[in-house]
């Protein structure tokens, strides 16, 4: 077990403090209010409800795919993540999150070498969507939707326009798709890259990005080994 802590932030200036003690890292989990400060563990829309969500950040010992804000199994919004002691700056949410009783962020804490990668997205119309995918040697690996797998890119966002996006990986030089992501069209031509970060060594940067998305696209990430 692992311990997992982090901080969210609302627009009136209220922090708070979170922390999950008995983490197990690859199981994604549910990251509450740190019970050392508001007294009990809490989820983050049944302690703040009616707050104007803004920021979230999420240490984890060793390494971290994705956070989110989860509402009734859809995803609201998604966070940078680092790893502990690696951290840029407060990022703020793509939108923000006004906060209903249940509302929940959830985590998936990675030990150092696990090669889970996570394309988080934001489009034009507001979705805010995570792509997954375990590269396990060398060859492509596609990224679904992580609220269904069976989902592609294309069969998800069709008609949409990706302009938000981040891509953590801990892959580094095996990552030979230009150090990124690609979202190929249906042609298998590139159109649009994001580029990988690893939390254990960085704080992943939102990028701004302007990408079409269509049906029969797909988001991948091709590795050397």
């Amino acid at each position: 077990m692992v311990t997992v802590v982090g901080y969210a932030v609302t627009n009136t200036g209220v922090q708070i403090p979170l922390r999950n003690d008995s983490v197990t890292n690859g199981t994604e989990f549910t990251l509450q209010t740190d019970s050392n400060v508001t007294t009990t563990a809490q989820d983050i829309g049944t302690y703040a409800p009616g707050q104007m969500l803004t920021q979230i950040e999420v240490f984890a010992p060793s390494s971290i795919s994705y956070a989110y804000v989860l509402r009734q199994g859809t995803i609201l919004a998604w966070a940078s993540v680092n790893a502990a002691d690696v951290n840029n700056m407060a990022q703020n949410l793509c939108a923000p999150v006004l906060l209903r009783p249940g509302d929940q962020i959830r985590v998936l804490s990675l030990t150092a070498t696990a090669r889970n990668a996570a394309l988080c997205v934001y489009t034009a119309q507001g979705t805010s969507r995570i792509f997954i995918g375990t590269p396990s040697g060398a060859g492509t690996t596609q990224l679904n939707d992580l609220q269904d797998t069976n989902n592609s890119i294309g069969d998800t966002l069709q008609g949409q326009r990706i302009v938000k996006a981040m891509f953590t990986s801990v892959d580094g030089s095996k990552i030979v798709s230009s150090g990124s992501a690609w979202i190929r069209n249906a042609s298998a031509q590139v159109v649009g890259l994001v580029p990988a970060t690893s939390p254990a060594k960085a704080e992943p940067m939102i990028s701004d990005v302007s990408i079409p998305i269509e049906l029969n696209w797909t988001a991948t990430v091709v590795t050397s080994s």
